[in-house]
């Protein structure tokens, strides 16, 4: 009787969950956090998460933490450890504000837990105020950048300003600002930064050789880049890989690339590339003919109201990302390979929240992946929603909300066939477990007579059957794209798309078809939140630059 009362006790203690360590960080408009365990082998521990501002008497719920348990098992660097945490994020926070958080662990097999937390959002950076404001041309750079001090304003007159080279460091709330004078052309051909706390506003960036439009060296901190036009730029902005809390909005980038000519497609060259650095907000920016548009942030990066278009690679590429990558509210289309790349994670979760995509390649490149969160996007894709035939890989997700339109009559809306490259492949990839939430998703199918494709040549012709016999999408429903959005432009064939902002028809099917969500998804209109990216009767999407 000793050795199997030994192998209890020491199953009860595996599956028993205790404290590591505990993080959590903040960006402008929202909260991340990480509570790394050990334990909890059977991955029944769960983290409720309630918030308030503080000052505030009543408590509200957020989205649970998700439970991670993950290792990037094709990884060349063999000191990527095993992830063991659960972790998530509270989203759309009032900017500048101290949040109260309650985190209540609780787990069957023991190692209940609550943790209460003050965590600051970042106020949305804002021009000195009480500083020195001077306005200067291109021969006075040389001496207003020697003597610049935190705080000051300077308004740069119309010119020829060659490359900057910015090495005077403001102070936290306190920028040295480099700003184009009202009405003023402001012409540059780079900017290195080289101090944190440092304003970037209103210059027109023209390419010089390979250099890119601002590059940001080691450790620089709060660097804003706003409403800079940039032209002809191979890679455009690249902050240093020990960056932090860059801020890079309402700006304009066109590359080098050309999608539509052969022999002027490039699979390199970034529209912002942030590096594998974290904290950054990037957000209202317009960015065309790159390879990828956004790519490479590591940890708590907010990217949102972005437009991205005729790019030669991925939309957004968070490829090698950490935990707490969201992306909402972002607009991308007449992309050539893959709308948001998986290649790979390194760690959930991540959340796409609300994105409008239309394309003819791949909505996702799903190739190594861990934890993520898809919420009231809408995907449209001319033959089929996945053409790799790799939407199994949304077994480790939670979907809520989703409209996956194909525009191709005869190919399925859903693929999946066995996997030919194990590289590329997690195990077990057909088999539904602890990770898998799949469920209130809108799909059409066209006229396509095996609409859902599963392993081994597995064929559906229709929803119902396809959630019966795999377990998911119990509450999916069907739709029809020509019944459902006011209007939805698309070329004879299948090739390059106007924009065009994808709104329901009242009355459809997908208006009040959803569910809610805490702090994701609190707001709708109607009975229940609307299917897709646009609530019917809500403020229109801002994508790109705002007013």
């Amino acid at each position: 009787m000793i050795a199997p009362l030994l192998s209890l006790l020491l199953l009860a203690a595996t599956d028993a969950t205790q404290t590591v360590r505990f993080e959590s960080y903040a960006t402008v408009h929202s909260i991340g956090v990480e509570w790394h365990i050990t334990g909890d082998a059977n991955h029944n521990a769960a983290c409720r998460v309630r918030y308030r501002a503080q000052g505030e008497d009543a408590w509200r719920d957020a989205m649970p933490l998700l439970r991670i348990d993950y290792a990037w098992w094709y990884h060349k660097d063999k000191a990527d450890a095993p992830t063991n945490m659960l972790a998530g994020s509270l989203f759309f926070l009032e900017p500048g504000t101290t949040y109260e958080l309650q985190l209540t662990r609780t787990d069957p097999d023991g190692g209940d837990a609550t943790k209460t937390l003050t965590v600051a959002t970042r106020p949305i950076p804002a021009l000195p105020t009480r500083g020195r404001t001077r306005e200067i041309g291109p021969d006075g750079l040389k001496a207003a950048q020697k003597a610049a001090q935190p705080g000051d304003v300077f308004l740069l007159r119309s010119g020829q300003y060659g490359v900057l080279s910015l090495n005077r460091a403001g102070a936290p709330g306190k920028y040295i600002a480099w700003k184009a004078a009202p009405g003023a052309e402001v012409r540059v051909e780079g900017v290195n930064v080289n101090a944190s706390h440092v304003w970037i506003e209103g210059m027109q960036m023209t390419h010089r050789e390979y250099a890119p439009g601002v590059r940001g060296q080691a450790n620089t901190t709060d660097v804003v880049i706003q409403r800079n036009t940039f032209n002809g730029f191979h890679y455009t902005i690249v902050p240093h890989g020990s960056s932090r809390a860059w801020h890079i909005t309402d700006n304009v980038i066109v590359g080098d690339n050309d999608p539509g000519l052969t022999g002027r497609q490039s699979m390199s060259g970034e529209g912002i590339e942030l590096n594998f650095s974290r904290d950054h907000v990037v957000a209202y920016n317009r960015i065309s003919r790159v390879a990828d548009g956004i790519s490479y942030p590591h940890t708590n990066c907010d990217i949102y109201g972005n437009d991205i278009f005729d790019v030669s690679d991925d939309g957004i590429e968070p490829d090698y990302g950490w935990s707490n990558i969201r992306i909402w509210g972002n607009r991308i289309y007449n992309y050539q390979h893959a709308a948001l790349s998986f290649q790979p994670m390194k760690s959930g979760p991540w959340y796409f929240i609300r994105n409008q995509i239309i394309g003819t390649g791949e909505i996702f490149k799903l190739r190594v992946q861990d934890r993520f969160v898809l919420i009231n996007n809408t995907f449209v894709r001319w033959n089929g929603i996945d053409p790799q035939m790799r939407m199994h890989h949304l077994l480790t997700a939670m979907t809520r909300n989703n409209l996956f339109i194909s525009l191709g009559d005869e190919k399925p809306v859903w693929g999946a066939v066995d996997c030919n490259a194990p590289q590329y492949c997690l195990p077990n990839i057909y088999t539904t477990n602890w990770k898998t939430d799949v469920d209130h998703d809108g799909f059409d199918w066209g006229n396509a007579k095996r609409a859902f494709r599963w392993a081994n040549s597995e064929q559906y012709a229709d929803l119902a059957t396809f959630s019966s016999a795999v377990g998911i999408e119990q509450n999916g429903v069907r739709v029809h794209r020509d019944r459902i959005f006011e209007q939805l432009e698309m070329p004879a064939a299948p090739g390059p798309t106007r924009p065009q902002v994808l709104t329901l028809k009242r009355g459809c099917s997908a208006v009040d078809a959803g569910v809610a969500l805490p702090n994701i998804l609190e707001q709708f209109i109607g009975k229940a939140p609307d299917l897709g990216a646009h609530e019917l009767g809500a403020a229109p999407a801002q994508y790109g630059p705002r007013p």
